[in-house]
């Protein structure tokens, strides 16, 4: 009888098998427990003759059942769950995000989150973390993509989070030993102010916190933060505009002199050529460092 359910519906049948968007099929048993899945473009009177020769199952949530697996999977690293997932899938992508949504919130975020992508799956790991799962082969530039959901959910939920994204990683029996590293860098060192978080942003941010555990910055550290605010805020705008004297002035309202007469005052008061790069870089992790500790 398989046999002639699969030659009559051929690609619309499948048998003991889970394909790409289960829920678009009708799902029946036979006497001998094969899992027989029918594409839901068939008339009634067939679905009602397919629910006479086989046991119709209406309460399968395939959806929960592949969250569980996945769970299972990326923290538990239960790697015999790697056959049940979708074979197409070489390649996944971490988009981790904070929460304090009740159950009825996670629902509507998770539906927010399919209208971006029906190929998403939403994980919430535990009462304030989160992760997309996300398929899709990308590009260099997809960062957009990724802005326009963080700004949705912060607008839709009246709540601040950010998103980070990691690289791809083939989906294998290290990609819960991957996921269980990004998940510890984020929670330990994710910017709150930063609305899409990628894994140089990432690096970043752990230099500007782990700058206080080397000693030998703490007498420049103490220069830098006597200075005045205005010092303080030339030297950064400069950096952060790739050391472009123009656009820093203009970034601050500032005549193009007295931005560079700041420049040169902060280089002979802490001795950091910021002119130069390696020493720019000291300053500004130390300056991002100095920011976040007030802002503390």
């Amino acid at each position: 009888m398989l046999l002639q359910i699969k030659e009559l519906y051929k690609d619309q049948c499948v048998i003991d098998e889970m394909p790409d968007y289960p829920n678009d099929y009708y799902w029946f048993k036979d006497e001998g427990n094969h899992l027989v899945g029918i594409k839901k473009n068939i008339s009634t009177s067939e679905k009602k003759l397919l629910a006479l020769i086989f046991n119709e199952i209406i309460s399968i949530d395939f959806d929960q059942q592949t969250r569980l697996f996945w769970l299972e999977l990326l923290l538990y690293g239960k790697t015999k769950l790697l056959d049940r997932m979708k074979a197409s899938d070489k390649h996944l992508r971490f988009i981790f995000f904070h929460h304090n949504f009740d159950s009825e919130l996670k629902i509507q975020f998770e539906q927010l989150i399919k209208s971006f992508n029906e190929t998403f799956i939403v994980l919430f790991i535990d009462r304030e973390y989160g992760v997309i799962l996300d398929f899709t082969k990308r590009g260099e530039y997809d960062i957009q993509e990724f802005e326009e959901i963080a700004k949705a959910i912060n607008e839709d939920f009246y709540y601040n989070t950010n998103l980070y994204k990691t690289i791809e990683y083939q989906i294998n029996e290290t990609i819960s030993s991957s996921f269980l590293k990004e998940f510890d860098l984020y929670k330990t060192y994710r910017n709150r102010h930063k609305l899409i978080m990628e894994q140089q942003e990432l690096l970043l941010q752990y230099m500007i916190l782990t700058v206080d555990d080397y000693d030998g910055f703490t007498e420049v550290s103490q220069k830098i933060e006597g200075l005045a605010y205005d010092l303080i805020e030339v030297v950064k705008c400069y950096l952060e505009n790739n050391f472009n004297l123009s656009v820093g002035a203009k970034c601050l309202y500032m005549h193009r002199n007295t931005f560079m007469n700041k420049l040169e005052k902060f280089i002979q008061v802490t001795g950091l050529n910021v002119k130069e790069f390696k020493d720019a870089i000291v300053a500004y992790l130390i300056i991002k460092n100095i920011e976040l500790r007030r802002n503390v």
